[in-house]
């Protein structure tokens, strides 16, 4: 990662996760080794434009401030370290781990926005499987309305969010055409993808699926290490996904209700 228009990183780096893994009561199970792509390895930059300025002491208020041609530089790491509740009960395979933070991200109207996150991971059969939720992000589609009833595209933003936080930049990326899918008790949109020749990260395969639920937005990836191990464990990833309960109306209430 270099600048913030290239984020691309979004998962869990084995001390974040043991981070805000629960304290278990028995021994820990050992995280399995993330996906290398998704640790960001260089603080992306915002060259802001300002300038710095030889303020004269306040005895001398009539001095005029001398602008330099120095640029002054913010650095906004890529991950905040903020943790955000995922609105959303899940049931967890033993072994699996979990953990949350949020990344900074520049929108499609080139504004700096935060991009919560939680990630799960964690034993399928032949290999590592993971689940990444994003949420509340802004949206390519319009608001619903009139005129619009069928606010958000879920699946643009699935792919948008895809290469953009997902997959590591310079892989070979390919997805499939529209499809149907099942999140919990909500259909949902999505389609299938794959990621190979990648620059550091291994080949991956896996899909997405988007759901609206009470106006706000969620995307699902779910994906496996080694790329083989989708072909027998892609109903396992769906039966986590069948467990999802979405929390979105407790979570609605409380905020109405908090002075």
């Amino acid at each position: 990662m270099t600048q913030l228009s290239r984020l691309c990183y979004l998962l869990l780096a084995a001390a974040a996760l043991a981070a805000c893994a629960p304290a278990a009561q028995t021994a820990p199970t050992d995280l399995p080794t993330p996906v290398p792509s998704l640790t960001p390895t260089v603080e992306p930059q915002v060259d802001v434009n300002a300038t710095l300025t030889a303020l004269a002491p306040t005895l001398t208020p009539t001095l005029t401030p001398v602008p330099t041609e120095t640029p002054l530089v913010i650095t906004i790491p890529a991950v905040l370290g903020e943790s955000v509740d995922l609105p959303v009960e899940i049931t967890l395979p033993a072994g699996w781990r979990t953990g949350s933070d949020t990344l900074v991200m520049k929108d499609i109207s080139n504004i700096l926005v935060p991009l919560p996150f939680t990630a799960y991971t964690g034993p399928v059969t032949g290999g590592t499987g993971t689940i990444i939720v994003v949420w509340g992000f802004p949206s390519f589609g319009e608001p619903p309305g009139p005129g619009t009833p069928q606010g958000p595209d879920l699946w643009a933003d699935g792919l948008r969010l895809l290469r953009l936080a997902i997959i590591e930049q310079g892989c070979n990326v390919g997805t499939d055409l529209r499809r149907t899918y099942r999140v919990g008790l909500s259909s949902a949109v999505g389609t299938q993808f794959s990621a190979v020749d990648c620059p550091e990260a291994v080949d991956t395969r896996g899909w997405f699926a988007g759901v609206r639920e009470n106006g706000l937005s969620f995307i699902f990836y779910m994906y496996t290490e080694p790329i083989e191990a989708m072909n027998v464990a892609q109903d396992e990833l769906q039966a986590i996904l069948d467990t999802v309960r979405f929390l979105v109306p407790e979570v609605a209430a409380t905020a109405t209700a908090a002075p």
